[in-house]
């Protein structure tokens, strides 16, 4: 405002005396107002602009200025021309001043001058007094509303220039503010406390001089491209303090425009603190990993070290039972068997729960039948139930389609449980399986599964213990009736798997009932052909022209296959490790092997592979392991196994397994080689 007053003066001045020859105008005044106004243009350069000492003289300026236009109106009888530059005066002024008080004391001065002026003219004609009397007004008050608005806009604009200088100031960030080369022109206090550099030590310097690494072409290429077209760009780079130091950071740089000038913000975040957090998170995932791993592999082999030892107890158990007997040794036999298969299935919990902890729990949906499945779990399980006087009942809505596409064994793996705890938990009365359509959708259909009993029931505040891992509802039925609490807990993540979901209705002393409803889509196709051959198997196949060969080096293994194949009239040869398995299938061809994973020397996947890559014959290889995880299944698939079986096995799935293969070998079923 100073430069200008000064260049209004000179022009004024100049105009007056060229132009406007017999106008009586103020030299000296307007010589005093632009020296007035050159100091003050000169302190602007020196001072802060906002500087109170400087404000002060530049509302001087404005009423010195003012008065000085003023008395040269009343000099020269109210003339055009100073009346214009009066206003022209006004107008700059009162938009000049910052608040509306100074605005207001300004503008009424400026009024009672002007009036004075008029007053003192003597040979103004009254029309020309009454219409300025009238007009006068009318511009002061317009322009104190403008100048009003004006100082409202600017206070406000002051404020969020305060609020942001303060944010800045105080960010937790460092902030620089450069120009499109990267010359620092500006930065907040931050900077100097994380880079420890002094104002003057980066200020106009280029911005790479905090960098560890300089930025490539393709860099620089693509931010500007970034910048340019979201007129933003981020990165994760390393910086280096003023003693070397070099930490991360993640850098956000902000195109900002105004005019034809570019400007960048750079905000400067250290990250040091979450590069070491995440650094510890990955190092805790991989531990947690590690354990979860540890966890497996013990699992597999605990499995393998009591599955091992236990396929001896039952098989041997299974060929006692066809030996003569007396009623007491039958007794004994009957409580070996019993335990023995509960130590498996108590065995087999525990891995399905493995399994279901690290999501590796898995569905096989293929074409199953409904009622078959449930038929089949009512039938294994209805000697139980009869041994304790329970009537077991199914009951088969017929409006279920012949073939389905679900998980059956899934299926039957949760049935079995829950079936079998309620007649665990019921001592009389009966228990009921039953499955309903609910409804058809194109080729869909929903089906209830209920199992119902009527036995002691569970009381409604333990009811959220029912599906909690290695728990029971009264810790008292454990020590009862036996058992580990994890059935009703897979159970439920089979369901879920299935996209189910439980619910349970009880009432103490009256029984329980357990529903789920799944959706599963209808299929007419009949089962597969290798299923249909094996169905039309003849039961009294002769084996005993099967050549085989049996790799297991544990004795009692041994012994038990022996008894098994011996009673199938097979006489096989034995092989105590993978190097006596390759050796024998050098000398002579077998037609089925069954090979343990777990041998000496040479493990059953290692000669298998070498069977398969060397062998002119191939015979088919039988995985036959405690390890039972199915990444122990594809392994043994992968080296060329054909087929699985797990032990502990009763001798008729073993019988099963060899009349399979002997059927797809395509030897005669019914007559001896």
């Amino acid at each position: 405002m100073a430069l200008a007053s000064m260049v209004s003066s000179i022009c004024f001045a100049l105009f007056y005396l060229l132009v406007v020859r017999d106008s009586v105008e103020l030299i000296w005044d307007r010589a005093l107002v632009i020296v007035l106004s050159t100091y003050i243009y000169v302190q602007g350069f020196r001072q802060k602009l906002d500087s109170v000492s400087y404000i002060r003289n530049v509302y001087r300026l404005f009423y010195i200025h003012t008065t000085q236009v003023i008395l040269s109106i009343a000099l020269n009888n109210f003339d055009g021309y100073y009346f214009l530059a009066m206003f022209i005066i006004t107008q700059a002024c009162a938009y000049s001043f910052r608040d509306i008080t100074n605005t207001f004391w300004y503008l009424l001065y400026v009024g009672f001058g002007l009036f004075g002026a008029l007053i003192f003219i003597s040979d103004v004609d009254a029309r020309v007094v009454a219409i300025y009397s009238f007009v006068i007004p009318i511009v002061i008050i317009l322009q104190y509303l403008a100048s009003y608005v004006k100082c409202k806009f600017l206070s406000e604009m002051k404020m969020n220039q305060e609020m942001l200088r303060s944010l800045i100031s105080k960010s937790e960030d460092a902030v620089f503010l450069t120009d499109m080369d990267g010359n620092i022109s500006d930065f907040n206090p931050r900077a100097t406390e994380l880079f420890g550099y002094e104002r003057h030590e980066i200020l106009n310097h280029d911005f790479k001089m905090l960098r560890k690494h300089a930025l490539t072409g393709s860099e620089i290429e693509v931010g500007l491209n970034e910048l340019e077209k979201n007129k933003f760009w981020a990165m994760e780079t390393t910086l280096v303090r003023k003693d070397l130091s070099e930490f991360p950071v993640r850098i956000s740089i902000t195109l900002i425009k105004y005019g034809s000038h570019k400007h960048l913000v750079y905000r400067v975040m250290d990250i040091t603190a979450s590069k070491e957090n995440e650094a510890k998170i990955i190092e805790a995932r991989d531990s947690a990993e590690e354990a979860v791993r540890a966890k497996g592999q013990f699992l597999a082999v605990m499995s393998h070290e009591i599955r091992t030892p236990l396929n001896g107890v039952i098989a041997t158990a299974s060929m006692l039972q066809h030996t003569p007997l007396n009623e007491e040794q039958e007794e004994y036999l009957n409580t070996i068997t019993k335990s023995g298969q509960s130590l498996l299935m108590l065995i087999n919990e525990i891995l399905e729960f493995s399994k279901m902890e690290n999501g590796k729990m898995v569905l096989d949906p293929r074409p199953s039948n409904i009622p078959d499945a449930l038929f089949d779990v009512g039938d294994l399980l209805r000697s139980h139930a009869e041994t304790k006087g329970i009537e077991l009942l199914v009951h088969v809505d017929q409006k279920i389609p012949s073939q389905v596409m679900i998980d059956d064994h899934r299926l039957k793996q949760v049935m079995f449980n829950l079936v079998g705890n309620a007649i665990k938990f019921t001592s009389k009365g009966k228990v009921e399986i039953s499955c309903k359509c609910l409804s058809f959708n194109q080729d869909m259909c929903s089906l209830a599964f209920e199992v119902t009993d009527t036995g002691i029931g569970i009381p409604e505040e333990k009811m959220h213990l029912l599906f909690k891992s290695f728990s029971q509802v009264d810790s008292s039925t454990s020590r009862k009736f036996g058992g580990t609490g994890l059935g009703l807990a897979i159970s439920r993540q089979i369901v879920e798997l299935m996209n189910g979901k439980f619910e349970v209705k009880s009432k103490m002393n009256e029984g329980t009932c357990f529903r789920f409803v799944l959706m599963a889509r209808i299929c007419e196709a009949e089962k597969r052909d290798s299923d249909q051959s094996l169905s039309e198997l003849p039961v009294n196949a002769d084996l005993s022209q099967l050549k085989v060969l049996v790799g297991e080096d544990n004795e009692i293994n041994r012994m038990v296959l022996r008894f098994v194949l011996d009673s199938l009239g097979i006489q096989a040869v034995y092989a105590n490790d993978g190097l006596e398995v390759i050796k024998a299938c050098e000398a002579r061809d077998y037609d089925i092997i069954l090979m343990d994973m777990q041998m000496p020397n040479c493990d059953g996947l290692q000669a298998t592979k070498e069977i398969r890559a060397t062998m002119v014959h191939q015979p088919h290889i039988i995985a036959m392991t405690a390890n039972t995880f199915d990444e122990d299944r594809d392994k043994c698939a992968e080296a060329g196994m054909n087929d699985f079986l797990a032990k502990p096995f009763e001798p008729e799935q073993l019988r099963y397994i060899l009349l399979k293969w002997l059927a797809f070998s395509g030897k005669d079923l019914n007559s001896a080689a």
